[in-house]
């Protein structure tokens, strides 16, 4: 006879989101896809904060037995718990009714009875953290553990490091969510039975993808459930700021096509524009964008940051997940000529702004326009100027010549290839031809990140070197990607495009 599978807190999450990914989870775990390396990144997050949110505690007792050794996790727990020594236990273990927890930390109150803290690597509590509390609270109070405070532990935005060494009681931030969690308990008790149920089953249940599939994460086993379903050509999701309203009452209508879309459904202007071009396969100019782009003052620059954001601060006067730029790229227009080209990456471990700045106050000069693509740059420049204040004046007027070209595009064209996306990554090769970031090794900002934290961690000088070269080559693209945007004939004639 198959043994069922015990219940987790994970595989709780995993069944209240759907109860295939649980079935997937515990039977068939290869259909799943491989994390990738953000995923991989978020993991280890967790860790080095979970690590530090231990440290609060002195004399804490640490469970280290790992999931391949259950038994000898809930002995130690046990005996640990009984001796009455240590002021807290760290991934202790506890069993009910099928279900196992490793919980973050367990601590012994002042009065009596113990209180137990989960820790998430975020800045803010989500009712999600709730009902993971509570998964917890309801295992732990069974086994017999007298738990009277559940919390979730999160790191505080408002910390400010100082630069010499970690507060650890002002990095974090405690949130009491004890009556939230006990209201839950016996909804999760029954959730428990149902999902027991569920697995006890001679087969998977019958589920078809939906919105579940990626609230509150992206499902892994999606591509598998998804293997036989024929993606549509343009999406109702390609809509622009579609509501989840206006979806559901547009599948509700069995409609998956933009195309299909009635005339008369009631659909925002640029959501109807999006429709048109579908419907009529070609691009739609809504606006005058060489009107809009005749504003810019010459000599024509246009600028990209890559930044980096540490979870636990790095440098003095940051806070956790502040961005950080490490590296920039600044082209300049010349007339009849390919632009020039200049950046800077910071290749040691210390803080990149100083630096970066003046860097970036000399490239940039003192006249012209400066491209961006959305508010992002504006953010940098503004929190530069914040930490650096010998430089904020300088930098000040950097950010006042800057100049979105995202709304200069997104108000006048759409273009079918667009897909409801106006990232540089979409309008460029619906724009420009032939010109993408499909040969770089580095093709996304939170790919920059990551490997701009693995490049200066890395022992060997060549990896170091190939990294940082991938960076350059990313960062680089993104403004000669905005130069060759600006100089497209698509933005310049109305040739194939429809007007409105």
């Amino acid at each position: 006879m198959t043994v069922q599978p015990a219940l987790s807190k994970s595989r709780y999450i995993s069944g209240a989101q759907c109860r295939l990914r649980l079935w997937y989870d515990c039977y068939e775990r290869d259909l799943a896809a491989p994390p990738d390396e953000a995923l991989r990144a978020v993991f280890e997050t967790g860790h080095e904060v979970g690590e530090l949110a231990c440290k609060r505690i002195p004399g804490g007792h640490l469970v280290a037995h790992d999931h391949r050794h259950i038994p000898e996790a809930l002995e130690e727990t046990r005996r640990v718990v009984a001796a009455g020594n240590a002021p807290a236990l760290f991934e202790a273990a506890f069993r009910h009714r099928g279900v196992l927890v490793r919980a973050d930390i367990v601590e012994r109150l002042p009065g009596g009875g113990w209180r137990l803290t989960e820790v998430k690597s975020t800045t803010r509590l989500k009712e999600l953290f709730v009902l993971d509390a509570a998964v917890q609270l309801w295992t732990l109070r069974g086994a017999g553990l007298d738990v009277r405070e559940a919390c979730v532990l999160t790191l505080d935005r408002d910390h400010v490091y100082d630069g010499r060494r970690h507060d650890l009681n002002a990095l974090f931030r405690l949130h009491s969510v004890t009556e939230r969690a006990e209201a839950l308990l016996a909804a999760v008790g029954a959730g428990v039975r149902d999902m027991q149920a569920m697995l006890a089953a001679p087969a998977a249940p019958d589920i078809a993808p939906g919105g579940h599939c990626f609230d509150p994460y992206p499902c892994p086993y999606h591509a598998h459930c998804t293997r036989h379903i024929a993606p549509p050509d343009h999406g109702i999701d390609e809509l622009p700021g579609l509501r989840k309203e206006d979806r559901d009452r547009l599948e509700a209508e069995g409609i998956r096509e933009i195309r299909d879309i009635p005339e008369d459904f009631p659909l925002a202007p640029l959501q109807r524009i999006a429709r048109r071009a579908v419907v009529e396969d070609r691009p739609v100019r809504h606006g005058d964008i060489a009107k809009t782009l005749a504003r810019r003052s010459q000599p024509v620059r246009y600028l990209d940051f890559e930044t980096f954001s540490p979870a636990v601060p790095r440098f003095a006067g940051t806070r956790p997940y502040d961005a950080v730029p490490f590296l920039f790229s600044v082209h300049t227009e010349r007339a009849d000529a390919p632009p020039d080209h200049e950046d800077y990456l910071h290749e040691t471990d210390d803080d990149p702004r100083p630096a970066l700045a003046e860097r970036l106050i000399e490239a940039l000069g003192c006249r012209g326009s400066i491209c961006t693509w959305s508010g992002y740059e504006r953010r940098v420049l503004r929190g530069l100027a914040a930490a650096l204040p010998g430089r904020a004046g300088a930098l000040r007027a950097i950010e006042a010549r800057l100049f979105d070209l995202l709304p200069a595009v997104r108000d006048t064209v759409y273009h079918p290839e667009f897909r409801g996306s106006f990232s540089i990554k979409t309008v460029l090769p619906a724009l420009v031809p032939g010109m993408s970031y499909a040969d770089l090794p580095i093709a996304d900002g939170q790919a920059a990140a990551l490997g701009y934290v693995q490049a200066l961690v890395a022992g060997d000088p060549e990896e170091r070197r190939r990294l940082f070269d991938g960076l350059r080559a990313y960062c680089a693209r993104d403004t000669l990607a905005l130069a060759e945007l600006c100089r497209s004939p698509a933005l310049a004639d109305n040739k194939g495009f429809a007007t409105r």
